[in-house]
């Protein structure tokens, strides 16, 4: 008989992390793209906050499926702590012997307004993706930008977000003001969702599918893109479109805190229904001989906080990171 695991403890028991904090991985993609910035303006700054995670597996004919959300915390806290994490930033600029532009300044220029136009979107911009939906917060007054290292988002944020033309124009504009533009971006989350897929879930004939709880910092996703004043070369000399290096997360950043407690909202309805399905399914298999039955398992699951809780733990999540990345953005600038 097929296994269907939407796994029971990832959904009921709290996130432990681990006893001591965890130390900050960064990667590089031509970092040397900062070697000499002196002067830096930040055009593109945004948290990212994950609100739905969602995971699905198959194995032998079965599926499961999760889906967790977070709830409880206002708009008003997520842009609340953008603004703070983007002042906190400048700060750590400064700190590190940076001179940033001031985004009054930054907007004074037309050609940035304009760009900012072509790939900006109103803040709160939502991404809704297979796997997650999440919000990009930028600081007030700012627009959000969607950043990515890859797959994540529709084909248009990632045309946007990846548009050659678009980095020459940012590069053209970063020479006339003899400055380097540095594009911080975090994608935190309230945990990360796991799934069965491929060869051997069928050979084991287990479908899984989870979430487990705990402040998350997604590695690649979060980010720090320079966009110098060299332009953009047919061939790159980075991976990632439209800038001309970065410095970012190379493994996910988590910490402990209290209450990311994934609460089972699975509604009797879906669980009934996931009954009759499973019995009609097995009757189906056993009616064609079959020895193993096909059957699907869906589940919901919420975590609860106070913006007071959000605000405190996300930014003690991001500040490690960030700190990490502007002493790395300095040593390069070297």
């Amino acid at each position: 008989m097929r296994t269907v695991i939407v796994s029971l403890f990832a959904l009921l028991l709290p996130f432990a992390g681990p006893a001591q904090a965890q130390s900050v991985a960064l990667g590089s993609d031509n970092a040397t793209a900062l070697k000499g910035a002196r002067r830096v303006a930040i055009d593109q700054f945004g948290v990212e906050f994950i609100t739905v995670l969602r995971a699905a597996g198959t194995g032998g004919g079965a599926s499961a499926a999760v889906e967790a959300e977070l709830r409880g915390v206002s708009d008003q806290a997520m842009q609340a702590l953008a603004d703070q994490a983007y002042k906190d930033t400048v700060a750590a600029l400064v700190t590190a012997g940076f001179e940033v532009v001031p985004q009054e300044e930054l907007q004074a220029w037309p050609e940035y307004r304009e760009l900012a136009a072509k790939m900006g979107q109103p803040s709160p911009y939502v991404i809704d993706d297979t796997g997650s939906v999440s919000k990009i917060y930028a600081p007030t007054g700012m627009k959000a930008f969607f950043q990515s290292s890859g797959g994540r988002g529709s084909l248009n944020d990632r045309m946007t977000a990846f548009n050659g033309a678009y980095g020459a124009q940012a590069s053209a504009l970063a020479k006339t003001m003899n400055i380097h533009f540095v594009r911080f971006h975090f994608l935190a989350g309230f945990g990360t969702a796991n799934a069965s897929k491929g060869f051997l879930s069928n050979i084991a004939g287990r479908a899984n599918a989870s979430v487990d709880p705990g402040p998350t910092l997604f590695a690649q996703e979060t980010q720090a893109q320079v966009v110098s004043q060299e332009g953009q070369r047919m061939f790159r000399t980075s991976s990632r479109g439209g800038v001309n290096g970065s410095i970012y997360l190379d493994k996910p950043y988590r910490i402990q805190a209290p209450g990311f407690d994934l609460v089972d909202t699975t509604t009797a309805e879906s669980k009934q229904s996931d009954n009759v399905s499973n019995a009609i399914s097995m009757g189906i298999g056993l009616l064609v001989g079959s020895r193993s039955a096909r059957s699907t398992r869906h589940a919901s699951a919420a975590v609860n906080l106070t913006d007071a809780q959000f605000s405190e733990t996300y930014l003690r999540l991001i500040s490690p990171v960030r700190d990490a990345m502007v002493e790395r953005v300095q040593a390069e600038a070297r």
